[in-house]
This record gives structure tokens, sequence and C-alpha cells, in this order.
């Protein structure tokens, strides 16, 4: 009897030690630095902030991809005390990550910002006759990765460019630049759409043409999911 008291004491004592050293969310453990934008029951999406020299609490993430707003550097700590020191990212760098734990120290030359995309689950796909903007030749939608159930296309408008119909499913818009655009459907619909650099929204899936009313043109990331 004595012995089975001391093995249940021994199991909650490890089950204890366990869970004091659980690593906690980033949004948690380092909230000055990893704040959610918004969330749904598909994606998360964290906003990233970080100052030359500063450094985190050990934290950990959900796998994800991202996209660099600035660029930057930081050097990385993993629960065991080893160090990397990762390249250096540059503005519009589309990024990922599995799902580590570790503390960042930045070594950025300024201020760095990011938008992690953590995917949660799939999004119903519906099927259409409308081939999705990636497979038409004469829209620039380049698909720069594909990791964790989402493909990360980088977009691009000439200035007064205009689209045919194509299709896109669901996903995160993240803009790289100023973004003004018309958008028509197969109904005849149209709206307008502008957003500020940086930027980042959910998009639903979705059927369109559409024209670039800026005199800049525009580049944005589509993290869409598959």
């Amino acid at each position: 009897m004595k012995y089975k008291k001391l093995s249940l004491i021994l199991i909650l004592g490890l089950l204890l030690i366990s869970c004091s050293n659980e690593i906690e969310d980033s949004t948690v453990a380092a909230p000055e630095h990893y704040k959610v934008e918004f969330e749904n029951e598909y994606v998360r999406v964290v906003r990233v902030a970080y100052n030359p020299g500063e450094e985190s609490e050990m934290h950990s993430h959900s796998p994800l991809v991202a996209v660099s707003l600035t660029g930057g550097q930081g050097i990385f700590t993993d629960q065991d005390g080893n160090e990397e020191t990762r390249p250096e990212a540059f503005a519009g760098d589309v990024l990922t990550d599995p799902g580590s734990s570790h503390s960042v120290l930045s070594i950025s030359k300024g201020y760095e910002e990011l938008v992690f995309i953590e995917p949660k689950k799939s999004f119903p796909f519906s099927i259409n006759d409308v081939p999705n903007a990636i497979e038409l030749d004469d829209i620039d939608s380049k698909i720069e990765l594909e990791e964790f159930g989402i493909r990360a296309i980088r977009m691009k408008g000439k200035p007064g460019s205009e689209s045919p119909f194509h299709s896109h499913r669901a996903g995160v818009i993240v803009a790289l630049t100023d973004v003004h655009v018309e958008h028509t459907t197969l109904d005849g619909e149209t709206s307008i759409v502008k957003n500020k650099a940086g930027t980042a929204s959910w998009a639903e899936p979705r059927v369109h043409k559409g024209r670039v009313l800026s005199q800049e043109g525009y580049e944005a990331i589509f993290f869409e999911l598959m």
C-alpha cells in the first residue's frame, strides 16, 4: 500500500513538472511581439513586430506560412539552448515554420513586421467551371510555396490592366502595396476594393474579373486554403 501511494505521488509530480515545462503559445508568452489580428474556424492570422535588439520569451507556434512586410533577421534559440541565426529576409519574402518552440533576438537593421497565417482546417471546396487565377497565363499569379494545406500565391497587377473571369479558393490576402481595384462578378455586379499596404483580410471563395484602378499597380500575397 505504501508503495502504491509513493508511486501515485511520483506520477503526480512528473505530471506537474511536465505541465510547468509546457511552452506557451507566442501570443500568450510574448504578446508584445505576437498579436492575433483575426481568427475564424479555418485560420488564425498573427501580426508580428520586433524592434532591433528586442528579445522574446520562449514561445511556441503552430505550423505556419508567413510574409515579411519589412525584411529582418533574428537569432533563434531552442529549448536546449541551441542558437540559429536565420538568413536575412527581405520585404515581400514568403516564409514558413514547422511549428517549433524558441525565443527570438532581433538583429534586424530596423523595425521588423510580419504576418503569420496559421491554418486550422481545410475550407470546403466547391467545383466550378471557371479556372483558378493561377491557371490563366494572362493573370500575373505565381505559386511561391505550398505548405500545411496553404499555397502562397504572389499576385501582381499593372496599372490599368484587366483580367478575364477567374476563380479563387478561400484564404487570406496580405497587401504588399496599396491596392485599388474594381471587381465584377458573373452577374455584372461591381465593387471597389481599396486596401493599404500591410493589410491582411479574409476572402471567401469567389469568381470575378478585375481592373486595376491605381496608377502604380499592386502586389499582394494570397494564402489560399487547399
